[in-house]
């Protein structure tokens, strides 16, 4: 019997429980919380920073994942190379969560995200890469003009409080002497 084949009889397989892409994620001392789970994104013409969170459970050993992100040609956009873990038993499952930094998504369509197990693809999804509609562009400049509007309006706010705070001539009361 090969060394692979004795490997592979003394651990077993786990399942991929979840795999999750989010824009933010929270696991301080606690079960993970996923934020902004998406499925789409609207073409944002800027880098784009996510996470995509890998749940592994019911398996025992030594393992590799990797993740192959690909664009809508199919040509590679970005891969996570293989990433090692173990689990020690069955009942206890591991999050491999992977920060994908500032990624370019230059065209238009459907990137497909696949996970593989030890070579092996296990899971394939695909995320929606697409141009923000007429709507969706006139919403985001209303929002962004009443973010600035509310913005400008605290800062004169604070202004007034400040000139409130500060000493006037008046309020120093200077005396004047010959």
């Amino acid at each position: 019997m090969k060394k692979s084949e004795e490997v592979e009889k003394m651990s077993k397989k786990p399942v991929l429980q979840f795999s999750i892409p989010c824009l933010e994620l929270e696991t301080e001392d606690k079960p993970p919380i996923f934020s902004y789970v998406f499925y789409e994104l609207p073409y944002p013409n800027a880098p784009v920073s996510f996470y995509i969170a890998n749940g592994w459970s019911n398996g025992e050993g030594s393992f590799t994942q990797e993740i192959v992100i690909k664009k809508p040609s199919g040509s590679k956009l970005v891969s996570t190379g293989k990433q090692d873990f173990e689990l020690k038993q069955r009942n206890i499952p591991q999050l491999m969560v992977n920060y994908f930094k500032d990624i370019q998504f230059d065209e238009f369509g459907d990137y497909t995200i696949e996970v593989f197990l030890n070579d092996e693809k296990v899971m394939e999804y695909i995320i929606i890469v697409r141009q923000l509609t007429a709507e969706e562009i006139a919403r985001f400049l209303e929002v962004s003009q009443q973010t600035q509007a509310t913005q400008n309006k605290q800062k004169v706010e604070e202004k007034r409080e400040e000139q409130k705070k500060s000493p006037t001539s008046e309020d120093e009361g200077f005396l004047i002497s010959g």
